[in-house]
């Protein structure tokens, strides 16, 4: 199995569930962080909770995660940062309650003097982009990352509301999406982002990534290369709630894409397939880390899912 730092915001979602609200852990990269581990790689996050009760929940419910291996930092003069998820009857929208968090305030130094050699993927996320120092931390995360090889993942997760007046969100986001590797996008960020380029191969061809994916909900996926574009259709399961889907979906992509053998035909397509498993096991679940608990646990979804109709011809003969 690989091994992965992930560096961003670990959280409280708040959920809105009818007229009463439920709390869960979050935060993007962290969710992607814990299902890393959940299916078997070892994972370091780097992250800041507030001394308060949410921060101590937080770290009393994760310290004892197999494959984990946690960074993250108490801060006594902040509080955790809390992400609202509410619906209007058909949608799902996020809001922040970020004044005085902790989040995006990251200690340099621990990132400074960490081994990168040691990686085989650095996965960052995106809502320090709105905190100026944050930034400059980040764009010397990402020289040194590539000054060691190790290549970047990147999920634009785009929040417009977390950044001050006079800042252009999209502009800061555009700097650094064209320095990494591997990108998720949803189809509704690649239209905010690329209203004037119609065709997502252009899309590909703008930003020059290894490897690009653009998540489009219930209509399933797609995965570009610099060979191949390559789709998957998503997987039907009664869903619970939707909260984590993306970030569970990607965790099975970069899992898939860091252990598969890259030589076998149908990589790409492999990668997908597993990631659309992940994605509708956490759908299944209420919260955004409670999908799975292994790898062979999507597998056995999968093969479920994937069963050819000879196959399920043969075993309603043998019963």
């Amino acid at each position: 199995m690989s091994k992965v730092l992930v560096v961003g915001e670990i959280l409280i979602d708040l959920v809105q569930e009818d007229d009463s609200f439920k709390f869960a852990i979050g935060g993007a990269p962290f969710n992607v962080a814990y299902n890393l581990s959940s299916l078997g790689d070892e994972v370091t996050f780097i992250g800041q909770v507030g001394d308060d009760f949410f921060g101590n929940y937080i770290l009393e419910k994760i310290s004892k995660k197999k494959n984990l291996n946690l960074e993250v930092e108490k801060l006594k003069d902040r509080n955790t940062t809390i992400a609202l998820n509410v619906t209007d009857g058909k949608n799902r929208k996020y809001s922040f309650i970020r004044k005085n968090t902790a989040d995006y305030m990251f200690n340099y130094e621990k990132i400074r003097n960490l081994d990168l050699k040691q990686f085989d993927l650095i996965h960052i996320g995106s809502l320090f982009l709105s905190n100026i120092e944050s930034r400059k931390i980040l764009k010397d995360f990402i020289l040194r990352a590539r000054e060691n090889n190790v290549p970047i993942s990147f999920d634009v997760n785009f929040r417009s509301d977390i950044f001050e007046g006079g800042d252009n969100p999209i502009s800061l986001y555009k700097e650094f999406i064209h320095s990494v590797d591997f990108i998720k996008f949803s189809d509704e960020e690649i239209s905010l982002f690329f209203n004037d380029i119609k065709d997502e191969r252009d899309v590909f061809e703008t930003i020059k990534p290894k490897c690009l994916v653009i998540t489009k909900g219930s209509k399933g996926a797609i995965a570009l290369t610099q060979k191949e574009t390559t789709t998957q259709n998503s997987f039907r399961v009664k869903v619970k709630d939707t909260v984590g889907a993306g970030d569970s979906f990607y965790s099975g992509f970069l899992h898939s894409y860091l252990n598969l053998d890259k030589n076998e035909n149908n990589f790409i397509h492999s990668c997908l397939e597993f990631a659309s498993a992940c994605g509708s096991l956490t759908c299944k679940q209420s919260g955004a880390i409670n999908g799975y608990k292994s790898g062979e646990e999507v597998l056995n979804f999968l093969k479920k899912q994937t069963l050819s109709l000879k196959d399920l011809m043969s075993i309603k003969i043998n019963k």
